[in-house]
C-alpha cells in the first residue's frame, strides 16, 4: 500500500532588515559611518565652488575688461587723481572712494586667467595693458605731486612704504574673492571690495610721490608693494581657475604644466622673502615701541608730553619730553633700570622738561579729566541716593515705633504722667521689648531728653527717680533708661 504523502507546508518568509542581523557593535559602527557620510556630503556642498559657476561667461567678461583703453583709461586717471588727493590730504575716506572706481583689477585677473587656461595671447594682451595702466598711474600721480603746494610725507603715504607678509595675505585672499565673484552667474559687488582690500592704487600713487620728490627709497618700497599685491592677486586667480577646471585654450603637456607650476612657486618665493624681512623689522619696532610705552606709563604716567627714539649703530637715545621738574630731579639710574626691566637694552635716557602742552595731549588729558568727573558724579549720585534711601528707612522705622508706642495706651498715658511729675523732662519715649539683657529676657527701653538747667537735681538723680516711678507704674522687674 503506497505511503500517503503529507502535504508540504509552506513556511512564510519573514522579511528582516540587514541591521537586525548585526551585533550591537556593528550597528554602532554602521551608524557612525552614516553620520560621517552625511557630514562629508554637507561639507562638500558647503565648499562647492562649481555650483552656480559660469566658465564661459567668466572668460569672456575678463577678456573684454582687461584692456586699459577708452573709458577704462579715463576711469583710471580719475581714480589715480582722487587717490593722490587722498594721500596728500591724509584722508582714508578719499582713498577708498578712488579705489571704488578703479579698473586696475581687470588686467591682473586677466593675467591669472591666461596662465590658468594656457592662453598666451590673452596673457600678452593683459601684460601689455597692465603696463599701460602702470604708466598712466605713474604719469598722473607724478604730475599731481609735482604741482601740488602740499606734497608732505603723510601717514597714509608712509604706510605704503613698508610691505610685509601681511600684505601678501591680504592680496592673496582678495584675489580669491575677486575670481570667485567673477566666476558666478549672479555677479556680486566683490570686485570693488577686493580693490579696497588689496590697495593696488595707493602704492602706485606713492611711487609717483617718490618720483616727484626724487626719493629712491619710497619709489622702490611702494612699487614693490604694488608688484607684490599684483602678483598674488594673479596667483590666487590662477589657483581658483585650476580648481574650477577651466578648459585649456591650448593643449598643455605634463612637462609644461609642471614648469608653469614651478615658475609660479619660484616667483612667489622670491617676492615673499623681502616681505618676511620687512615684517620681522616692523615686528621688532612695534615690540620696542610697546615696551617703551609700558615703561613710560609706569615711571612717568601722565607727565609725558612726547617721546622719540634715536637709533644708532652703537647706543640708542630715548628723548622724553616731560612736564614739571619732579621727574627730572629723580635719579637717572632708576629710569635706566626700568628700561632694562622692559627689555630695552643699549639705550640712554635724556629728559627734556617743558611747560608747553601740545593740543593733542591737552585734548587727551581733558578727556580723561572729563571721564573722572563723570565717574565721580555718578558715584556721588549713587551715594546720595543710598543716603536718601537710608534716611527714608530710618524715618519709616521711627514712624513705626511711634505708631507702636501710641497704640499701647498704657505706655502713652505713662509718658504723659511722667512729663507732669518731672517738669524738667523735655521728651520721653517708651519702646516695649526692644532690648535684650544678658539673661536673654526682653525689657522696656525708655528714651529721655532732659531740659538744660531747669532742675536742681542732677540728671542721674532725676533718672533714678524716673526709674522707680516707671517700675511702680508698669509693675516691671527691670527696664533701661537711655539719654539722647
Amino acid at each position: 500500500m503506497p505511503e500517503e504523502k503529507k502535504p508540504i507546508e509552506k513556511k512564510s518568509e519573514e522579511k528582516t532588515s540587514p541591521s537586525q542581523n548585526l551585533t550591537p557593535t556593528q550597528q554602532i559602527k554602521e551608524g557612525v559611518n552614516g553620520i560621517r557620510g552625511e557630514f562629508t556630503t554637507f561639507f562638500a556642498q558647503l565648499i562647492d565652488l562649481k555650483k552656480g559657476m559660469d566658465r564661459e561667461g567668466t572668460i569672456i567678461n575678463i577678456k573684454n575688461n582687461k584692456r586699459m583703453e577708452g573709458a577704462n583709461a579715463w576711469l583710471l586717471m580719475c581714480s589715480i587723481m582722487i587717490a593722490s588727493l587722498g594721500l596728500d590730504l591724509n584722508s582714508p575716506a578719499v582713498i577708498i572712494g578712488a579705489m571704488l572706481i578703479s579698473p586696475l583689477m581687470s588686467p591682473i585677473l586677466g593675467i591669472g586667467l591666461a596662465v590658468g587656461i594656457n592662453d598666451r595671447k590673452t596673457l600678452m594682451i593683459a601684460l601689455r595693458h597692465l603696463a599701460i595702466a602702470i604708466g598712466i598711474a605713474l604719469f598722473t600721480s607724478t604730475l599731481y605731486f609735482s604741482l601740488t603746494p602740499f606734497g608732505q610725507e603723510t601717514s597714509e603715504i608712509l604706510a605704503r612704504t613698508k610691505p610685509t607678509l601681511l600684505d601678501v595675505l591680504v592680496a592673496f585672499f582678495g584675489g580669491i574673492a575677486g575670481i570667485i565673484s567673477g566666476s558666478r552667474k549672479d555677479k556680486s559687488n566683490a570686485i570693488p571690495g577686493v580693490a579696497i582690500a588689496t590697495a593696488l592704487m595707493p602704492p602706485l600713487c606713492v611711487c609717483g610721490f617718490g618720483i616727484a620728490n626724487m626719493n629712491q627709497t619710497i619709489i622702490l618700497s611702494s612699487f614693490y608693494l604694488f608688484f607684490l599685491n599684483t602678483t598674488f592677486v594673479a596667483v590666487a586667480t590662477y589657483i581658483i581657475v585650476r580648481l574650477l577646471d577651466f578648459p585649456f585654450k591650448a593643449y598643455i603637456d605634463p612637462v609644461e604644466r609642471r614648469k608653469t607650476r614651478l615658475m609660479v612657486i619660484g616667483i612667489c618665493l622670491l617676492l615673499i622673502l623681502p616681505s618676511l624681512s620687512i615684517l620681522s623689522t616692523v615686528y621688532q619696532e612695534n615690540k620696542i615701541n610697546n615696551n617703551i610705552e609700558a615703561f613710560l606709563n609706569e615711571y612717568f604716567g601722565e607727565s609725558v608730553d612726547a617721546w622719540g627714539l634715536l637709533q644708532t649703530d652703537s647706543t640708542n637715545l630715548l628723548n622724553i619730553k616731560v612736564y614739571g621738574s619732579n621727574a627730572v630731579k629723580k635719579n637717572i639710574k632708576e629710569y635706566q633700570e626700568g628700561l632694562l626691566k622692559y627689555g630695552i637694552e643699549d639705550t640712554k635716557i635724556q629728559l627734556i622738561p617743558t611747560s608747553e602742552i601740545s593740543l593733542e595731549k591737552f585734548e587727551q588729558l581733558n578727556a580723561k579729566v572729563t571721564n573722572v568727573d563723570l565717574a565721580f558724579s555718578k558715584q556721588l549720585d549713587q551715594a546720595l541716593q543710598a543716603k536718601s534711601e537710608k534716611d527714608i528707612l530710618i524715618e519709616d522705622l521711627k514712624l513705626q515705633l511711634d505708631s507702636l508706642q501710641r497704640d499701647s495706651l498704657p505706655y502713652f498715658q505713662l509718658c504723659m504722667q511722667a512729663k507732669t511729675v518731672f517738669t524738667d523732662l523735655q521728651k520721653i519715649d517708651i519702646a516695649t521689648n526692644q532690648t535684650t539683657n544678658t539673661g536673654g529676657t526682653k525689657m522696656p527701653v525708655v528714651l529721655v531728653n532732659w531740659q538744660k538747667g531747669k532742675s536742681r537735681l542732677s540728671k542721674k538723680e532725676s533718672e533714678a527717680k524716673l526709674y522707680n516711678f516707671i517700675k511702680v507704674s508698669t509693675k516691671v522687674d527691670t527696664l533701661q533708661i537711655i539719654r539722647y
